[in-house]
């Protein structure tokens, strides 16, 4: 029994004086706290205290409100300790933002987040506020709140990106016991810690007010397209998926004296008739047949009532449906089974699915067949899209059939993330979890910790 304790006390004392990040801080001092510096410039954990002054505080309240603020931001935040930060601006206008420091389950400067989450609140119009001002507020009982759009959750935050993991106690466990392993430099440690301890977790909910959430698709991040997902592309041009299928196999379970492919064309031209859809990813070949199809049909004058569905066949397709205002318009994708597919949508000639509106790019948005899935991603090549193309975090609902206003799925928070909220952009930078170090834990390093001789 005591040698059981003993061990569990080593452990302990190892992981606090070797695994806990407050042991890798170092308290600021008078110089770190005068030097001048941006939050976007050099190194971003070098960044400026002064700009974390709450945005509540105005210079009507004179200077004395202002200087009591900085002294408690300067003795609250901690720059070389793990940080959630937050910059929202204007889309297009950066260099007026806002920034927020999420640091030990708190906004820096502000008061205690309430039940582990944080809430982004639109603060009821006034005679000085746009109509579009969107804040970040700490507490749900506030006078002014207008709507709350969205949260940010904490609850599996900072906490739990600290706790102990089986990971870490083998890591403990070859310092205490093995020499060689204990033989490594102190920075070969801190690297291994920040490999194998666990990312932090931190959500966002869409609360289901008619300010959507959306999260930005990154060019080289696609995204795995699902029924009922609705995106934004441009500044207001919104569409949705209507259907999808990466391929099915039920189709010799009803086949009724018709073949694969006639009822793959059948199928497409009552698409096309009913809801006016267009067909992309036809071959030259399959286009011609297509015309043939939808000729002979135009010519019955009975249509028959056997129905023909896009998931009895035998073809990946999705199929999509653009949220305009007057007319309902539908575009169906068609793929083949294994391959892989690229559909474009954009202001070019050339895009598959042709937008003349000014805020769409020219090469805007990519969707795409890949194997056995349908994603969507931003821009082309190496360029992005001026406006973004935005996933809406709420599911399509029919209009003439609204639902009750609810909170949506939480989606978790990854660095470098951009959320939309309105004419808002939120971008979320996790600063000292690791994430980046991760990146820089090379092939060399690699090598090297192979190639120790530990038993």
């Amino acid at each position: 029994m005591s040698s059981t304790l003993n061990f569990s006390q080593i452990l302990n004392n190892h992981l606090n004086n070797i695994m806990n990040p407050q042991s890798f801080i170092q308290p600021f001092n008078l110089q770190q706290l005068q030097r001048n510096g941006t939050a976007t410039n050099g190194n971003e954990n070098e960044m400026n205290i002064e700009n974390f002054i709450p945005n509540n505080i105005s210079s009507q309240n004179g200077n004395d409100q202002n200087i009591v603020a900085l002294q408690t931001i300067k003795s609250e935040y901690n720059r070389d300790s793990p940080h959630l930060k937050i910059n929202v601006y204007k889309q297009h206008q950066q260099t007026n933002q806002k920034t927020y420091i999420l640091q030990d389950d708190k906004i820096i400067g502000g008061n205690q987040i309430h039940k582990n989450e944080i809430q982004i609140i639109r603060r009821r119009k006034t005679s000085r506020s746009s109509e579009n001002n969107l804040d970040i507020g700490l507490t749900p009982i506030e006078s002014n709140i207008d709507q709350v759009p969205c949260k940010i959750s904490t609850e599996f935050g900072f906490k739990y990106s600290s706790r102990i993991t089986p990971q870490i106690l083998v890591f403990l466990s070859l310092k205490q016991f093995n020499s060689n392993f204990a033989a490594l430099p102190s920075n070969v440690f801190k690297l291994i810690h920040q490999f194998i301890k666990e990312q932090p977790k931190f959500y966002i909910q869409d609360c289901g007010t008619s300010l959507k959430t959306l999260v930005r698709i990154q060019k080289d991040n696609p995204r795995i397209m699902n029924e009922n997902n609705k995106y934004l592309i441009g500044a207001d041009f919104y569409f949705h998926v209507v259907q999808l299928s990466t391929y099915n196999l039920k189709f010799e379970d009803k086949r009724q004296q018709e073949t694969n492919t006639d009822y793959f064309y059948q199928t497409l031209v009552r698409e096309h008739t009913r809801d006016r859809a267009r067909i992309h990813g036809l071959s030259k070949e399959e286009q011609d047949i297509f015309q043939k199809y939808l000729q002979n049909y135009i010519q019955m004058k009975k249509k028959g009532r056997k129905q023909y569905s896009l998931e009895n066949c035998n073809r990946p397709f999705l199929k999509i449906q653009f949220d305009t205002p007057i007319v309902k318009q539908m575009a169906i994708f068609i793929a083949r089974p294994g391959g892989s597919k690229i559909f474009k949508i954009g202001r070019s000639q050339d895009c598959d699915i042709i937008v003349n509106m000014n805020t769409v790019s020219r090469k805007q948005t990519q969707i795409k067949f890949n194997v056995n899935q349908w994603e969507i991603c931003d821009g082309e090549g190496i360029k992005q899209s001026a406006n973004g193309t935005w996933q809406s975090l709420q599911q399509y609902e029919n209009p003439l059939n609204p639902t009750q206003q609810k909170i949506s799925q939480p989606l978790r928070i990854e660095d470098k993330m951009e959320i939309k909220i309105s004419e808002n952009i939120f971008r979320f930078d996790m600063v000292g979890f690791g994430i980046q170090k991760r990146i820089k834990l090379n092939n060399q390093l690699y090598k090297d910790l192979t190639n120790i001789d530990l038993f």
